[in-house]
């Protein structure tokens, strides 16, 4: 019934006259209905910690979370000691099994207990080795473990992941008591993902073999399943939305001389060692390329808890702390110092082609000066594959799409060795003196021809026959840097 000023009716949708209305009001109310349904419905919020302190890899620096919780909320990573990471707004853990060389200490273990206890989750990855992985302790925590048992394809879903599409790369079955729900099995029936109630939280416990791996973040493996498995666990802790997690960085640090080591409780045995090589590369660095760093470069030194490389921004470098087998084995460690160290000679303006086998080779050459003979027989290996691809290395353009990783290191090495074979010893110190000098603060792009005219100029010749004599697609009429007569 509705009323008007001329009175009262009685209402007739059938009327032309109030089916416009009708119409109209029920659109209103869909809407209304759909926004709050879209409230109610929305994403739950979930702030997950990333934990690279045990074990570093690209691939959990980020790489996790853009693949199976992007549209969910935010990550942040955890660089420094376990336990004194505020997970207090956090609602998912995400930890690797990790490396012997950095257990999960006994307040670390406590701490990830006491995160599950107050609602959180826990996503552990990990399989099982002869030697078990420092994540044994946290999953024997919570009454599960890994075994050595390899899993045998093809793996189905069980419970709430009955009748999934599954990829498994490979690993190991999972050991889990009555209190444990298998979520997916090998195909004689073993756990290889299982999950339980733990206090107000969850834990997950899984193969790593079920997850992506791939540093490019290009394999978002069983994201279908992953991603609503992870969210919906979470969703059961509140949190504050409005607060983004940020970076727990490693905790540690003294400042040595010009540079800041950094570094936490498990990686704090590497660091002595890791600055006392860097203290032995600086110089030849500076006698190899004739500068010092760029201004503003290499001010602090982070210890990774890996022995898979490092990175650097310049500013900071980054060392895998047990590259190479270090201590045990020192030059692995010296290569490796120097590379990431050069890069902060490099820039601001990195190498078009070279950036990579540059900052390698300067590592190399550091490695004979210091009388290591493994260096020596790095440089010939890898000339050696380029040559296998290129025997006279005047064939390829290592510029070209598809040019070989190993063809472009090799044909990077030999410019290198016979630039300072024809134009005499320190001829790098003239090319990175020389960029200094012509390439301007503000300079936008260094190409390769860019880097071909700082050559010629460094060494006072035209290189540019030269170049294109071993197949570079070089142009002097491509540079704005004049070749000075």
């Amino acid at each position: 019934m509705m009323t008007s000023p001329a009175g009262t009716f009685q209402w007739n949708p059938t009327r032309p006259r109030y089916r416009g209305a009708m119409t109209h009001l029920a659109t209103m109310l869909v809407s209304v209905l759909a926004t709050a349904t879209s409230a109610t419905e929305a994403p739950p919020t979930v702030h997950s910690i990333s934990d690279i302190s045990q074990e570093f890899t690209f691939y959990m620096d980020g790489r996790f979370h853009r693949q199976y919780l992007k549209d969910h909320g935010r990550d942040a990573r955890n660089w420094g000691t376990l336990s004194k990471a505020d997970l207090s707004n956090a609602n998912l853990l995400i930890l690797v099994a990790g490396n012997p060389r950095v257990p999960y200490s006994p307040a670390s273990l406590d701490h990830v207990v006491e995160f599950v206890k107050d609602g959180g989750t826990l996503l552990l990855m990990g399989d099982g080795a002869e030697a078990m992985p420092p994540g044994q302790v946290i999953a024997e925590a919570f009454g599960a473990g890994f075994t050595t048992d390899r899993a045998i394809k093809p793996l189905s879903g069980a419970g709430e992941l009955e009748g999934v599409d599954v990829f498994f790369h490979r690993g190991t079955c999972l050991r889990t008591s009555v209190d444990w729900s298998p979520l997916m099995k090998d195909r004689d029936g073993r756990a290889v993902l299982a999950a339980r109630r733990f206090g107000d939280g969850h834990v997950v416990i899984g193969s790593r073999g079920l997850f992506g791996r791939k540093p490019d973040a290009s394999d978002p493996i069983n994201a279908a399943w992953v991603t609503p498995m992870l969210v919906d666990r979470a969703d059961d802790k509140t949190i504050d939305p409005s607060r983004t997690p940020r970076p727990i960085r490693a905790e540690l640090s003294r400042q040595i001389g010009p540079l800041k080591i950094e570094y936490h409780e498990g990686t704090e045995q590497f660091a002595d060692g890791i600055h006392e090589v860097y203290t032995e590369v600086r110089p030849h660095l500076r006698e190899l390329t004739g500068v010092e760093p760029s201004p503003g470069m290499i001010r602090s030194m982070l210890i990774l808890p890996t022995g898979g490389g490092g990175f650097s921004s310049g500013v900071k470098i980054a060392i895998g702390a047990w590259w190479g087998n270090f201590p045990e084995r020192r030059y692995p460690m010296v290569e490796l110092v120097a590379h990431e160290a050069v890069h902060s000679w490099v820039l601001p303006h990195a190498e078009p082609l070279w950036n990579e086998p540059i900052a390698t080779w300067l590592g190399i050459k550091t490695g004979q000066r210091m009388g290591h003979p493994e260096a020596d027989a790095t440089l010939e290996r890898q000339i050696t594959k380029a040559r296998r691809l290129d025997p006279q290395l005047d064939a390829i353009d290592p510029l070209s799409d598809g040019a070989k990783r190993d063809l472009i290191w090799g044909k990077s090495y030999f410019v290198f060795e016979e630039l300072e074979r024809v134009h005499g010893p320190g001829a790098m110190a003239k090319y990175f003196q020389t960029k200094r000098s012509l390439l301007e603060p503000g300079r936008k792009g260094y190409t390769m021809d860019d880097c071909v005219a700082v050559w010629s100029n460094a060494v006072g010749e035209d290189l540019f026959p030269w170049f294109q004599s071993l197949a570079f697609d070089v142009d002097a009429s491509r540079t704005d840097l004049a070749i000075r007569d």
